[in-house]
């Protein structure tokens, strides 16, 4: 039986391009949105990476070439043989908005350090984690902003080394499906 290699590249996924066309709530000629990025199966040992940030559309459009590479980078991950992209932006958000989703994002990070505890103190599992847990419950007491518009990628050819490939995710309606936008990223080795 023969055996193929796999192949394992250190990959950069920096931010490109969003483009949203035909979003009928109130036009995006200045909008805060926020996007998140998932990273898919990345290796074997690896379910998902994601990463979340704010947003500026001016006129439907958020150019980030202009960005320094800590705002344009989302992931800098070894991938083995391919992955997937899954992406998705919420409605413009007001920065009461903004403080929701800080406040939902800091309340996953809690509860994963109470399950991060809860395995770790065997025994003393609820004594452990019950503050965590309290405090999880406070943070998290409103909704996130809804989202406008998601998308997924299969990306099956990764760049060799030292070369850059440019990837589009199309973004689609959640409900009807139709596509009203992308979000490009180049994808480094």
């Amino acid at each position: 039986m023969a055996t193929t290699k796999r192949t394992k590249v250190n990959v950069e996924f920096q931010l490109v391009r969003a483009e949203l066309k035909g979003v009928p709530e109130k036009a995006l000629l200045k909008s805060h949105n926020i996007r998140q990025v998932d990273l898919i199966w990345p290796r074997a040992t690896i379910a998902k990476k994601s990463g979340a940030r704010e947003m500026v559309f001016r006129r439907g459009v958020c150019d980030f070439t202009a960005e320094e590479w800590t705002k344009r980078v989302v992931f800098r991950e070894e991938v083995d043989d391919h992955c997937g992209l899954a992406v998705s932006i919420t409605e413009p958000v007001s920065v009461q908005k903004v403080r929701r989703f800080l406040r939902l994002t800091a309340k996953y990070a809690l509860k994963m350090g109470a399950d991060f505890m809860e395995k770790a103190m065997v025994g003393y599992a609820d004594i452990a984690s019950s503050p965590i847990d309290a405090l999880a419950a406070m943070i998290g007491e409103k909704d996130v902003p809804k989202v406008i518009a998601k998308g997924v990628l299969d990306v099956t050819e990764l760049p060799a080394e030292g070369e850059e490939r440019i990837v589009t995710v199309p973004l689609a309606r959640p409900l009807t499906g139709k596509v009203i936008g992308s979000l490009t990223l180049s994808l480094r080795a």
